[in-house]
């Protein structure tokens, strides 16, 4: 074992001369980059070394529409790695693998290979991504709101995120695992002033869009034992005894009552459905004011009316672990699928209310949270993003997601905020060490699926050094 572990790594630092930042490449500039990340941590009850030798090409090409008519280019982004966790400490119980095999157990796995391909930039024109998706949402985000489709220590997901926006209207699509979609997502809009001649201008201010998001399997019960407990699939998934369709469909409107450089407003509404469920309103506004040059605020307020058993943001970051396992809002220590447990709630009318606020200084530091409630408990959840970029010399990123906060099990939405047991919680720093040479520093409370087909949170960290050379 130890002789397979020194040609791994020694292969692996050979792939790690230099480092650069691709960031910085001129846009008529194409680049081809060789790098590699190795680092320490531990996962269950081992210590592993993870190794990623990585490929990158970016290349400007032309853009396939520029709003100006000017000759305007978008980047193309293409990544390749082999991301590899070698056991170090094999402790019981023991594996006797030097590679971790629970990364390599469904087609899905395998297509972690593929990092990044990547057309253009979120807040271009035309935009596409296929990799991990990292807090998307569509339209207002009150269907899918800030969901991220790999936050299990067990399961990759390549997913789809992409936008059309032209002067008539546009479309946004979103899919969660290419491999073996389950979630899919679209929503369009369109300017109804482009239609017509001659239109009042204040028709130019308005949008309107529609929204359609569908778990194509959402599971409403599972296997479980004599005694009630879960079982746990062979790749590491809680084994679904029944599951069906579930469909969401939303309308929504917005104004641009105020677009100026320094300051705007812009009310929105959403109606939204989910069969068999119950309805939504949605009605907000979007504010941004630039203070000084240097410092922009920006901020969402949200007033909501829920019927029946309608959830907001139905499709949250946790989804991919809470669409097995949501805790019951009206029975203590019960936990199921999401579907089921929102059948099971009381069907009343509640008021709800969420609030987002951030601020951007300088360009090198921003700062965000968002805190949603509604009547009654188990609906109080809290959501906070951290970034710090420095040049090329220091990074930083934070995020916080949990739900639940005000649960029946609850001592306290402080204590429950400082428990990150059942929270989101994903950190990162990255520090230019000499030259191309860099320290990288990774922490995720994620979740793992347990023997009893339950899942738990876990702790994770990593400790390494990076580097990588450009041609």
């Amino acid at each position: 074992m130890r002789a397979h572990l020194y040609i791994l790594l020694t292969l692996t630092l050979l792939a790690l001369p230099a480092t650069t930042r691709a960031q910085n490449t001129a846009a008529s500039d194409t680049v081809l980059m060789l790098s590699g990340e190795a680092g320490i941590g531990p996962l269950d009850e081992d210590i592993f070394l993870s190794i990623t030798p990585r490929l990158t090409y970016i290349r400007p090409l032309p853009a396939l529409y520029c709003p100006d008519d000017s000759a305007c280019s978008s980047l193309f982004h293409a990544s390749l790695q082999i991301p590899l966790r070698l056991r170090l400490a094999d402790r019981h119980p023991e594996q006797h693998s030097l590679i971790r095999q629970e990364d390599w157990l469904e087609l899905s796995d395998y297509l972690r290979v593929l990092r990044r391909l990547e057309y253009g930039t979120p807040n271009a024109p035309l935009y596409l991504r296929l990799g991990e998706l990292g807090g998307a949402s569509l339209g207002h985000g009150t269907i899918i709101g800030g969901y991220y489709n790999v936050i299990t220590t067990d399961h990759y997901r390549l997913g789809l995120r992409a936008h059309l926006d032209l002067p008539r209207g546009g479309v946004e699509l979103l899919a969660n695992n290419l491999a073996s979609p389950n979630l899919l997502g679209i929503r369009a809009h369109l300017r109804p002033s482009s239609f017509f001649k001659n239109a009042p201008r204040a028709l130019d201010r308005i949008s309107l869009g529609a929204t359609l998001v569908s778990d194509l399997r959402a599971p409403t019960d599972l296997v479980r034992t004599t005694r009630g407990s879960a079982l746990a699939g062979p790749t590491l998934q809680p084994r679904v005894a029944s599951a069906q369709p579930t469909t969401l469909l939303g309308f929504d409107a917005r104004i641009d009552l105020l677009n100026r450089p320094r300051l705007s407003l812009t009310p929105y509404l959403d109606l939204n459905t989910h069969f068999g469920l119950g309805s939504g309103l949605h009605a907000g506004l979007l504010w941004r004011q630039n203070i000084a040059d240097p410092v922009e605020l920006s901020a969402k307020l949200e007033y909501r009316h829920l019927s029946d058993q309608y959830l907001p943001e139905y499709i949250d970051p946790i989804y991919e672990v809470s669409r097995y396992q949501t805790a019951s809002p009206v029975e203590p220590g019960l936990a199921g699928p999401k579907l089921r447990v929102a059948h099971s709630a009381d069907a009343a009318s509640r008021h709800g209310f969420q609030a987002w606020l951030q601020t951007r200084i300088a360009g090198i530091l921003t700062l965000s949270a968002a805190y949603e409630d509604a009547q009654h408990s188990g609906n109080a959840a809290l959501r906070a993003r951290a970034a710090l970029q420095l040049a090329t010399r220091l990074q930083l990123a934070a995020f916080y997601y949990k739900t639940n906060l005000d649960g029946p099990q609850s001592s306290g939405t402080l204590n429950a905020l400082t428990n990150l047991d059942g929270a989101l919680t994903l950190a990162e720093g990255r520090l230019g060490l000499y030259g191309p040479l860099y320290a990288h520093a990774r922490y995720g409370g994620l979740w793992k699926l347990r023997d009893d087909g339950t899942f738990e949170t876990v702790r994770l960290w990593n400790l390494g050094l990076g580097a990588g050379i450009q041609f």
